[in-house]
């Protein structure tokens, strides 16, 4: 499971004081262990929104991530489940597409990886709320064709063309 969440940088100032406070912190109780992690950059998990022309949107993007399924030190295989809930909290299996609007509920897990000799945040999706939801492809390959005579499936729910962006928008909570 993956999902980058998009939220405006006023909103968005809260939760990267937030963050920043946690991987300071686990940055300086591991130094203190191994003083050579001293070396280490920092990476987040969240970026400064840039358009095409190079120019800061006024947004932060957040990037969350959960394996489907997980193996265990011992062996074991665990499927991961994300709740996924409507706008009044009903559990629901709604596929959830590209600007859709969702808060998120995560658990921040700070890590130091010796690979590329960074600390870091990485964001666990636990629980999705879907406030404003967006169907997956919901008319963005539909809308290549044009009506044409012929055959005709039986009326089925309305396909728009808002599917329009990668990104779901809206804040996280946590």
């Amino acid at each position: 499971y993956k999902v980058t969440l998009k939220v405006e940088a006023e909103d968005a100032a809260p939760l990267i004081k937030q963050l920043d406070e946690i991987l300071e912190t686990y940055k300086g109780a591991s130094i203190k262990r191994d003083p050579k992690l001293s070396r280490f950059n920092v990476t987040t998990p969240y970026e400064e929104e840039i358009d095409d022309q190079g120019n800061l949107t006024g947004y932060y993007l957040f990037k969350f991530k959960q394996k489907a399924r997980i193996q265990t030190h011992d062996g074991r295989s665990i499927d991961m489940k994300i709740a996924i809930v409507d706008a009044s909290r009903t559990p629901t299996d709604a596929q959830i597409g590209g600007g859709s609007e969702v808060k998120i509920a995560a658990t921040v897990i700070p890590y130091a990886m010796s690979s590329n000799k960074a600390f870091g945040l990485a964001l666990r999706p636990q629980a999705v709320q879907i406030i404003n939801l967006v169907s997956p492809m919901n008319g963005n390959v539909v809308s290549m064709f044009d009506d044409e005579d012929g055959f005709k499936a039986e009326e089925k729910a309305p396909v728009t063309d808002s599917f329009t962006s990668n990104e779901m928008d809206t804040a996280a909570d946590f």
